[in-house]
């Protein structure tokens, strides 16, 4: 976690959660708790970090604009995915953090978990594009699980489900030399619809693939999950990826468990009974967590002052 401060008044905050999917932002004023909100393009820091930053920058000139507000007013806190990179979080830094009042880089999963138990102790494991654990205990302590990277890490989130649909698909073109008479299962033909039915397609398609395009494709093993043994196979390696990353997340704690992300409701079912029986609802989004953070640091400013 990265942060900076100027010397300003504070008068909104802004909490910002970016991930590889999208991103959401939220401008409050202090005073008299008008919300603004806006919805971006993705900005993980480590998938494509030229692009995150104009993502964001755009963001927050748009919801400055509407709010006819400055940045030495805003204490901001950008929880990001990718934020683990140093190089990239003070890359981030320099470009935009003396714009602002009170300025702070955080990990998606510190805001998914202050987030979701409104600041209280919690395990959060959060399963969108990549995926990542935290634990946040009673005392303010927060350990990390996961959060490596669509290259090395990312199992269980959306990104690498794709990558196993469409490296299913391929050893099943293969294995019928991609003949045009070929039965493919019900799964292998919807991700062929998608990256094509030949090789020169496929290559054509993997060439400008992304994590975001990959996550694309992960609906549809849920959608064929109870009619296709493809699918269903999938599917059970994406839990076993899962509960893994829960397990690592929990640790040896009795905390209460949060789900969150673009996957977790379709996720949820298919863990096993006593992991079920941990899981409880969120009491708040990610989004949520980057305001509450946001707002503790602009609290901290005022007394302090």
């Amino acid at each position: 976690m990265v942060s900076k401060e100027n010397d300003s008044q504070v008068n909104f905050i802004l909490g910002i959660d970016g991930g590889g999917s999208k991103t959401l932002a939220r401008l409050v004023n202090v005073k008299t708790q008008q919300v603004w909100q806006a919805e971006g393009g993705p900005s993980s820091l480590t998938n494509d970090f030229s692009g995150a930053l104009v993502v964001l920058e755009k963001l927050c000139q748009n919801l400055m604009k509407t709010a006819q507000c400055e940045a030495n007013e805003i204490s901001a806190v950008f929880g990001l995915a990718g934020a683990g990179a140093s190089d990239k979080v003070e890359l981030l830094t320099n470009k935009i953090a003396q714009n602002f009042a009170y300025f702070t880089v955080c990990s998606d999963a510190r805001i998914s978990a202050y987030g979701a138990n409104l600041g209280n102790e919690v395990a959060v494991v959060a399963l969108g594009t990549g995926s990542v654990g935290m634990r946040l205990m009673a005392n303010g302590d927060a350990v990390f699980v996961g959060g490596w990277g669509f290259t090395i890490g990312d199992q269980g989130g959306g990104a690498k489900l794709g990558v196993a649909m469409v490296q299913a698909a391929i050893d099943e073109f293969e294995q019928h030399q991609f003949s045009v008479k070929a039965r493919l299962t019900q799964l292998t033909d919807r991700v062929a619809q998608v990256i094509g039915y030949n090789r020169s397609d496929i290559l054509t398609w993997l060439s400008s693939a992304k994590p975001i395009t990959f996550a694309k494709l992960a609906p549809l093993v849920f959608q064929l999950s109870e009619q296709c043994p493809l699918a269903k196979k999938l599917i059970d390696q994406h839990i076993q990826a899962v509960e893994h990353l829960i397990e690592l997340t929990l640790a040896d704690t009795q905390l209460p468990l949060v789900l969150l992300g673009g996957l977790a409701q379709s996720t949820r079912s298919y863990l096993r009974n006593e992991l079920q029986q941990k899981l409880i609802a969120a009491k708040g989004c990610a989004l949520d967590g980057a305001c509450l953070l946001a707002e503790q640091q602009a609290q901290s400013i005022l007394v302090e002052a």
